[in-house]
This record gives C-alpha cells, structure tokens and sequence, in this order.
C-alpha cells in the first residue's frame, strides 16, 4: 500500500510505502494455526496445564516470526527506490496522507 501527501503539504514530505513478506508471513502462520488445533486437542485432552504453554510458545514464535523481516513501512525516494526505515507500526503522518491504489 502506498500514501502520498496531499496537495498543498510541504514539499520536502516523501510517499509512504507498506512492505510486507507474505511468504514469511505464511510460513509464520502454518505453525500457528497446527499449534491452536494442539492446544485444542489438549484442552480436550484434560492434559496438565503445564503442557497447555507449548502450543501456546509456538504460537508466539511463528507470529514473531512471521511479522519479522523486512516489513514495515518506509519512506520512497525520488527515483522510486526504497528510502529510511520508518518502523513496523503505522506511523502519526499517515493521518495526513492519502492513500493510493498500487
């Protein structure tokens, strides 16, 4: 997804692109979506509660990982190319930008 500044914003204000990795995204997700259908059928199970925080960690690790990588948002340059890492969450100028179909 990418948002350009409006009209009448400063001129130094660059576009703002969304990068995301679907691939490590979904591979992210199959452990994650395995280990919610484990922890179910633990539930049911009536396993101890201890073995109950495994599914649980795997969960957490697919979704660290699948949100890891290069994801995030970032500044383009002018010549189109990918410019200053602006972080993962939305950054506050976005409120001031609108978005555009890519």
């Amino acid at each position: 997804m990418t948002w350009t500044p409006k009209e009448g914003s400063e001129p130094d204000e660059r576009p703002i692109v969304l990068i995301t990795d679907r691939r490590r995204w979904t591979i992210g997700l199959i452990p994650g979506v395995l280990s919610i259908l484990l922890l179910s059928a633990f539930f049911l199970a009536h396993v101890p509660a201890v073995l109950l925080i495994l599914p649980l960690l795997v969960i957490v690790a697919g979704a660290r990982y699948g949100g890891g990588g290069q994801s995030g948002y970032y500044e383009v340059r002018e010549d189109g190319s990918l410019g200053d890492f602006l972080g993962r969450r939305i950054p506050p100028v976005l409120r001031d930008m609108r978005r555009v179909k890519s």
